[in-house]
C-alpha cells in the first residue's frame, strides 16, 4: 500500500445510525502509485494521477432497550391417590408322616403355594436310611388391599414481566 492514507471517525454527534460507530479509511488504490508533482513535465510524458477509494469499517455495540423480571412461585394442589398393596403372610403346619424311609435325605420341594421341608432322623440299621417323621408345610397367603391418602403436590409457575427503561 502506498503512503497516501487518511482516517476519520463518525459517530457521536454526527448524522449516522445511533448504535453504530463507523470509521472511514481513505487509501490510494494499489493499481497506481501517486505521481510526484514535477513542474518540468515535457510533452509526450505521462503523469500518473492517484485513484482514491474509501473503505468503510462498521462496528456494532450493545444498547439496552428494556428489561424483564421473571417471577417464579410454587402452587400446591391436593390429589387423591390409590396404591394397591400386597400383604404376604405364612402359615406353618407340622404334619406327622409314617413309613417314608429314604436312602438319601429328601430335598425341600414346592407344591403350588406350599413349600414342604422334610424333617428327618437317622435310623440305625445295617444300612443307614432316612425316615420322614414329619413335614413342615409353609403356606403362602396373599391378600390385596388399597391404601388411600391425600397428598400435596407442588408445581412451579413462572411470570415474565417487561420493564421499560427510561431514555
Amino acid at each position: 500500500m502506498t503512503g497516501c492514507r487518511t482516517r476519520f471517525k463518525t459517530g457521536h454527534g454526527m448524522p449516522c445510525e445511533k448504535n453504530t460507530d463507523m470509521e472511514r479509511d481513505i487509501k490510494c488504490s494499489d493499481k497506481y502509485k501517486p505521481a510526484v508533482h514535477d513542474t518540468n513535465v515535457t510533452k509526450g510524458e505521462t503523469t500518473v494521477i492517484p485513484v482514491i477509494e474509501e473503505v468503510l469499517k462498521v462496528d456494532k455495540k450493545l444498547v439496552e432497550t428494556g428489561r424483564i423480571h421473571i417471577k417464579k412461585h410454587i402452587e400446591e394442589e391436593e390429589q387423591h391417590i390409590e396404591i394397591p398393596l400386597v400383604d404376604e403372610s405364612y402359615q406353618v403346619k407340622k404334619i406327622q408322616v409314617k413309613n417314608q424311609i429314604y436312602d438319601r435325605p429328601p430335598s425341600i420341594r414346592n407344591e403350588g403355594d406350599v413349600t414342604i421341608i422334610p424333617v428327618i432322623k437317622e435310623i440305625a440299621e445295617i444300612k443307614i436310611r432316612y425316615e420322614v417323621t414329619e413335614e413342615i408345610h409353609v403356606i403362602k397367603n396373599k391378600t390385596e388391599s388399597t391404601y388411600s391418602e391425600n397428598v400435596n403436590l407442588k408445581k412451579e409457575k413462572v411470570v415474565v414481566e417487561r420493564v421499560s427503561t427510561k431514555k
